[in-house]
């Protein structure tokens, strides 16, 4: 049986408000989880004998305010399993979280040292152009915003300089490159083109697919795959929201219903969670 499996979410968790009404975090009730970020995925996993735990860390903050927090997650959930390590599941940007708490963690609390695997999707691993074009077309929306009270300065870590010189940091290189040896890292992308792709992504498709090809409307599968040792294929007709389990009108079109699609993202997460140490 595979060590505990962490959920680690995105940086804008749409179910942010319902999450605090319904309390979907960890719920065993599989109508609640179904409206939680990961749709239904913690209780599907649970039915199948496995510990399952999702994370919560500050909305759209900066990573290294979320990896702290991600973190202390991960100690409360180790503190009470009385596992030695845990799975990590991260979607989009819970995978830079993720990877920035091994680094910032590497010499105090070596947090490395408890992870078996990391396995992320649709992470932006070498950021987003559509966080460029963001900050290029709107660059007071940000200020404004945290002028009234909503802090989105975590999407300047989502940017391709951002990303691309953390990645290009010999410390980083040297550091994650010897995790390899006690902790699996694999990576998987999501594709979405033609007629299912949600209407709200199709202008952040447009900018990604100019600058870097195939994406998911939010992230390039080139961004996604981080290196080509790690990654292990493509979620195929899937945009962002959709690997998640979550449905849009549009995928009509397409030929799929929302029962159709949370069955083959279920699938999907059970197949990885299966595979883990």
């Amino acid at each position: 049986m595979p060590y505990p499996i962490i959920l680690a979410h995105g940086v804008c968790r749409f179910d942010e408000a319902w999450n605090r009404v319904f309390k979907a975090d960890n719920s065993d009730d599989p109508r609640i989880d179904n409206l939680h970020y990961f749709k239904g995925v913690r209780t599907m996993l649970k039915a199948r004998g496995l510990d399952v735990f999702h994370t919560h860390v500050p909305w759209a903050a900066p990573v290294d305010k979320r990896a702290e927090a991600l973190k202390k997650n991960i100690g409360r959930i180790l503190k009470k399993t009385g596992a030695r390590k845990v799975n990590i599941i991260a979607h989009s940007m819970g995978g830079l979280d993720a990877r920035h708490m091994l680094f910032n963690d590497r010499r105090i609390g070596r947090i490395h040292e408890r992870i078996a695997s990391l396995t992320t999707i649709s992470t932006p691993h070498s950021g987003s152009p559509f966080a460029d074009w963001g900050l290029q077309h709107l660059p007071r929306v940000i200020p404004l915003l945290q002028y009234l009270g909503l802090d989105l300065s975590g999407l300047r870590d989502l940017t391709t300089d951002t990303c691309r010189t953390f990645n290009a940091r010999p410390d980083v290189k040297a550091f994650e490159k010897a995790c390899e040896s006690w902790i699996r890292f694999q990576t998987y992308a999501g594709r979405q083109k033609g007629p299912g792709l949600s209407a709200s992504l199709r202008l952040s498709f447009r900018v990604i697919q100019k600058v870097e090809g195939d994406n998911d409307g939010l992230v390039s599968v080139r961004s996604a795959k981080w290196h080509e040792r790690y990654f292990r294929g493509i979620l195929e007709g899937c945009d962002h929201l959709n690997e998640l389990g979550w449905w849009n009108p549009c995928q009509i079109l397409a030929g799929e219903s929302p029962a159709r699609l949370l069955r083959r993202i279920h699938r999907f997460y059970a197949t990885v969670a299966e595979d883990l140490p």
